[in-house]
């Protein structure tokens, strides 16, 4: 057995300040991408850092415009399969089923996919990025003028002073 730190579900919903049914939610999706969570003699769910990282990158690609739920998954579970190729299931180490040419053309339609997806997501990157200089830009242009208004309103506080002192 391993010194790996486990939570519960309601530790980690609570860690990640969301609700219960929105973990559970969350969980459903990762799992028909293929994620699983090991589970306890009682069937409950037992998560690992790893896990809770993974579920932290869902909520956060989900907040991006146009990410829904299920191309968060995809885009973890792609990365995940290129990060640990090698943990396969034992189903598909006892059953070896899918001739080779097959194989192959999967793999090269996998990666053809992966290339178009780090592409749209570099895109998405380039549009975000953007997005936000055009945002600090026009706050930087409302500050400027704020200060401009303030300035503009002292010396005409500042020369009415002046006024009344020099008529008294």
């Amino acid at each position: 057995m391993t010194d790996e730190i486990v939570y519960s579900a309601s530790e980690v919903y609570k860690r990640l300040g969301i609700s219960d049914s929105t973990l559970r939610k969350y969980m459903e999706v990762l799992q028909r991408e293929g994620f699983a969570v090991k589970k306890d003699n009682r069937g409950r769910r037992r998560y690992t850092e790893h896990d809770v990282m993974v579920i932290e990158k869902l909520i956060e690609l989900s907040k991006h415009d146009g990410m829904t739920l299920e191309k968060a998954a995809k885009m973890i579970a792609q990365r995940l399969k290129i990060a640990y190729p090698n943990t396969e299931t034992e189903e598909s180490q006892e059953t070896d089923l899918i001739p080779f040419h097959i194989k192959q053309q999967l793999q090269q339609q996998y990666y053809v996919m992966t290339q178009e997806m780090n592409q749209s997501m570099l895109a998405m990157e380039k549009r975000l990025s953007d997005q936000a200089k055009q945002s600090n830009e026009e706050i930087k242009a409302s500050v400027e003028a704020h200060n401009e208004r303030v300035e503009k309103r002292l010396e005409a506080r500042d020369e009415t002073l002046m006024k009344t002192l020099r008529e008294m």
